[in-house]
């Protein structure tokens, strides 16, 4: 008897411990909504988003060399650089520069100057189909391809914080579908120094957080990819060959 008292106990603790780890495993956050169930979304502004579906043939993003500001109108994408900032008293200058040492087929390169913000600093975006029509609207579909890559070197700055923009995670001001409690963006952070280096980050680096819970990045409705230089101090910092990782080379 009492070994029988014992195996069902041992059973009854086994179902005990299965039903918690399904529940755990059902209570996790597999969306944004989920993560931030007190979000409250715009469903006349979600019905109006149109997709732009990359063929993942063309993943450079800009190599700058055709000496201007806007991005390359490939595999769907119509953009142009754009800037942010903490709307402090800084200053930022943007501008494409020449560099004998650029890492790309030529010497031209995205250089951007600033400093003296007092909060979080400034930084540059790229809304991938923000000169479409309606532009506000567009969502980028980049399922195709694997992460970004691009090459950097900076002053003034150890770290760079890359984020994307989704339709969940941007307002309606930026094109989102997002009116409160909107969450953050998907971010994730490298190291940078004053030597051009190669940085390469699948999409699955790119995290929304909240509390202890996490969700990855889903590439198939992208509004943007922003670069945070985010100090108080002077900095430079030199941007090349800014594209989409392929399958083929995101190792």
């Amino acid at each position: 008897m009492e070994f029988q008292s014992a195996t069902r106990g041992f059973q009854q603790l086994g179902l005990l411990i299965l039903v918690s780890l399904l529940w755990i495993a059902c209570s996790k956050p597999k969306s944004v909504q989920d993560l931030y169930p007190n979000m409250v979304i715009d469903e006349k502004i979600a019905a109006k988003q149109f997709t732009v579906l990359a063929k993942g043939s063309e993943p450079m993003i800009d190599d700058l060399e055709d000496g201007d500001l806007n991005g390359l109108m490939a595999d769907g994408r119509n953009w142009s650089w754009m800037q942010f900032d903490d709307t402090t008293d800084g200053i930022q200058y943007l501008t494409i520069d020449q560099e004998q040492t650029a890492p790309g087929k030529g010497n031209s390169v995205l250089y951007v100057k600033g400093g003296n913000w007092k909060n979080t600093g400034a930084g540059l975006s790229a809304h991938l189909v923000g000169k479409a029509s309606p532009k506000s609207m567009g969502v980028y579909d980049a399922s195709q391809y694997a992460g970004l890559h691009f090459w950097v070197k900076a002053v003034g700055l150890s770290q760079l914080k890359l984020a994307m923009d989704t339709t969940d995670t941007a307002s309606k001001d930026e094109g989102g579908i997002c009116l409160e409690n909107c969450p953050g963006k998907f971010e994730s952070v490298v190291s940078v120094g004053e030597s051009w280096q190669q940085i390469k980050i699948p999409f699955t680096q790119f995290l929304l957080t909240k509390g202890k819970h996490s969700i990855p990045l889903d590439p198939k409705n992208l509004k943007a990819i922003h670069f945070h230089l985010e100090t108080t101090g002077d900095y430079e910092v030199w941007l090349d060959e800014v594209s989409f990782l392929t399958r083929k080379t995101q190792d």
